[in-house]
């Protein structure tokens, strides 16, 4: 009776399939998906894909609370493109990537990917500002009046306003 069922069980089962094809490997040697190969990328990013990255926000409108490419802030910014350049999502605000990673000090070693924060004239002795090192002396962010853009963090504004960097582990 066992044997009656099994060779039952073959017989139906043999009918689903197409005759002459072999069963497909569920893994093979096929090319990696597009998708795996950025997720590499963004695990190995150095300072020239942050750069493409930047740039690809460079000009995005400056928005208090915007989160698309429609309108952004600060934070949105240093998102957005730390999402792209590296895979790592930081939190939404300032304050909350403020406490991430390591600090950075002194100014001069400051490397590629590394957050830099900055005090407002009018938020007290708080953070109240976000941009990404890119190296050269200069950091992206999303300014109140250019939006998405580079700056020197020499400017006579932001130098005076430089709180720390901070490195975020990736």
């Amino acid at each position: 009776m066992r044997v009656a069922r099994t060779q039952l069980a073959a017989v139906l089962l043999a009918g689903c399939a197409p005759m002459g094809l072999a069963p497909v490997p569920r893994y093979t040697d096929a090319p990696q998906a597009e998708v795996a190969l950025e997720l590499m990328a963004r695990q190995n990013a150095d300072a020239k894909r942050l750069l493409r990255v930047v740039n690809r926000y460079v000009g995005v409108p400056y928005q208090w609370g915007g989160t698309t490419r429609a309108g952004m802030d600060c934070s949105a910014f240093a998102r957005a493109v730390f999402r792209e350049t590296y895979g790592v999502e930081l939190p939404r605000t300032v304050s909350q990537m403020f406490i991430l990673g390591d600090m950075v000090e002194p100014l001069e070693s400051l490397r590629p990917g590394d957050l830099v924060f900055f005090r407002d004239t009018f938020s007290g002795a708080g953070v109240a500002h976000v941009g990404i090192y890119v190296g050269d002396g200069l950091f992206a962010h999303a300014s109140s009046s250019a939006g998405g853009t580079l700056t020197p963090l020499a400017d006579t504004y932001f130098a005076r306003r430089y709180v720390v960097g901070r490195r975020i582990q990736r």
